[in-house]
C-alpha cells in the first residue's frame, strides 16, 4: 500500500492504421486514463535549463503505484492538489513483489 501524494493518468491511443482506399495515414485519436493514485518523487529537477535562450525546467520522477497491469507508454503526473507537473514518457516499468508495487521511472 502506498501513500499517495498524487495521481497519474495513462495515454491511450485508440484507431489509427492505413486508409484502405487512399491509403494515407489515418491519426489514432488520443485519451487519458483513469486516475490512479501513486506516490512520486523527483530523481531531478532543475528551473536551469536553456535553449535557443528559453528557460525551462529539467525533471525526472520515480513513481510507485500499487501492482496491477500497466504497459503505458506516456503518463500525465498530476501532484495531490491536481496542479499537473507535466506529460512525461515512460523509461522504465519495474515490478516490486516484495512490496506488490510497480516502480515507474519518467
Amino acid at each position: 500500500m502506498i501513500i499517495a501524494n498524487g495521481t497519474i493518468e495513462a495515454k491511450i491511443k485508440t484507431g489509427g492504421g492505413i486508409d484502405p482506399k487512399t491509403d494515407y495515414p489515418i491519426a489514432p485519436s488520443v485519451s487519458w486514463g483513469n486516475p490512479i493514485p501513486c506516490q512520486y518523487r523527483a530523481n531531478k529537477y532543475s528551473n536551469k535549463g536553456r535553449a535557443n535562450g528559453e528557460a525551462f525546467t529539467i525533471a525526472s520522477y520515480e513513481i510507485l503505484i500499487d501492482e496491477q497491469p500497466y504497459d503505458a507508454e506516456m503518463l500525465r503526473l498530476r501532484d495531490a492538489g491536481g496542479k499537473m507537473l507535466g506529460e512525461f514518457s515512460v523509461i522504465e516499468i519495474e515490478p516490486l513483489p516484495a512490496v506488490c508495487q510497480l516502480r515507474i521511472l519518467v
